[in-house]
């Protein structure tokens, strides 16, 4: 579904005065100044401005991927990567924001279930594979503010790499460890 016109002019506003001042700055009024609107239209759209961000990262990236393409955790923090490093100096004011509705959260959200869904395949003999979900999920959403924020030299190919090894060296460990546990057990 395409977003209509003034959902557009709405994002671009958003990313324009991001662009300005921090998130925590920016008003509805800014935003409704910005594209010669009406605060009554701006709410026929969005109920705030973290709603619009949001949508932003729904428009622009979750609703156009391609669904049949994604096997595996990997198959889509590829192209998500990639959008983040295209978008980096939006999405590094996007996550520094931690108020309510904050765009961490949400983030988490949305990838918790592919992560959950990931892990159960890699542990489905534990019990407790939703943890390990609890842990990488958290654990990437930081990872990725703290690349944006900190290394965004770092190309999305490189960077993912780097994810790739740490997430399989700590499943690795992981398994290790439990089968330790599991023969003293015996």
């Amino acid at each position: 579904m395409e977003a209509n016109l003034t959902e557009q002019a709405l994002a671009t506003a958003m990313k324009k005065l991001l662009s300005q001042m921090p998130l925590s700055k920016i008003s509805v009024k800014d935003l409704t100044d910005e594209c010669h609107i009406n605060r009554k239209t701006y709410y026929y759209h969005f109920k705030d401005k973290y709603d619009l961000i949001h949508w932003i990262f729904l428009d622009e990236f979750y609703r156009r991927l391609d669904y049949d393409e994604i096997h595996t955790i990997w198959d889509f923090l590829e192209p998500l990567s990639i959008y983040f490093y295209e978008n980096k100096t939006y999405y590094k004011s996007v996550f520094e924001y931690k108020g309510q509705n904050n765009f961490t959260s949400f983030f988490r959200e949305i990838i918790e279930p592919l992560l959950k869904e990931h892990f159960e395949n890699i542990f489905a003999k534990n019990e407790f594979y939703g943890l390990y979900a609890d842990y990488a999920t958290a654990g990437f959403v930081l990872v990725f503010e703290r690349w944006l924020r900190d290394y965004d030299y770092i190309e999305p190919e490189a960077f993912l790499r780097i994810m790739k090894n740490a997430v399989v060296a700590l499943a690795n460990h992981v398994l290790d460890e439990e089968q330790i546990l599991d023969s003293e057990d015996d």
